[in-house]
């Protein structure tokens, strides 16, 4: 009958083209809700504060971001360290290129997709306080990173998460996401500068006084529902 692969003394799969298997295997799910995903583009694209000037009214009030390195940041910080690094300025060109949108069958308010950064750095990046970091022209190639997006019951962003790479050998980045993951490329953050380093600069950034962008918001600021008390890269290195 043919070439057939033997599981617990079962047929499972047979080796005959043409001949049907006996293994079952399941539909790939549907990508879900085609409004919740169109929402989440044009956010992507027009709001985020990323790719183009933030919005303040697509985030709800009790908003949260978070990465693997940075964060949880409030609405009032998150849109202040955008408003610093003003990456849309530094890179005019910059483009997520997003692929694979898809609504959370676990969570029907929350949609996955995946972005590969691409960009050219023509102008000043802002690191706070006014300072800034010259243009170097250097182009970006990033990896593809997980983002995620939870909308409220009014359609408002609830949760942000970005930056959590897939694969760290793609690109020019030395594996690193979203904002990071540019600093490095042009060199704001060389590749000497080591993960431990790093988490103990961003601990300063809790005592320097308001001005300049915050890698993590005050305990007591961050919204309630928001139970994680990890901030920045806890646990990760």
């Amino acid at each position: 009958a043919g070439n057939t692969l033997v599981r617990a003394g079962k047929p499972c799969l047979s080796m005959v083209a043409g001949e049907p298997s006996a293994m079952s295997v399941p539909p790939i799910p549907p990508t879900g809700d085609a409004a919740k995903i169109s929402r989440a583009n044009e956010f992507l694209h027009t709001a985020s504060g990323f790719y183009s000037p933030p919005q303040p009214d697509w985030l709800a009030e009790d908003f949260v971001f978070r990465g693997p390195e940075v964060g949880p940041l409030t609405k009032k910080d998150y849109l202040t360290t955008m408003d610093t690094f003003k990456i849309y300025r530094a890179f005019e060109d910059i483009a997520p290129n997003p692929f694979g949108f898809t609504v959370d069958p676990a969570d029907p308010q929350r949609v996955w997709f995946f972005v590969r950064n691409t960009g050219t750095h023509t102008g000043p990046l802002g690191l706070g306080y006014g300072l800034e970091f010259p243009p170097t022209n250097k182009e970006v190639q990033g990896p593809p990173e997980a983002f995620s997006i939870i909308f409220d019951a009014d359609d408002r962003v609830r949760l942000l998460t970005v930056g959590y790479v897939a694969d760290r050998f793609q690109g020019n980045t030395g594996g690193k996401g979203a904002a990071l993951g540019l600093m490095r490329a042009i060199g704001v953050l060389p590749e000497a500068v080591k993960p431990g380093l790093l988490e103990n600069v961003k601990r300063l950034l809790d005592f320097a006084p308001d001005g300049g962008g915050r890698t993590a918001s005050k305990p007591e600021d961050v919204p309630a529902w928001w139970t994680s008390t990890a901030r920045n890269g806890d646990g990760l290195y």
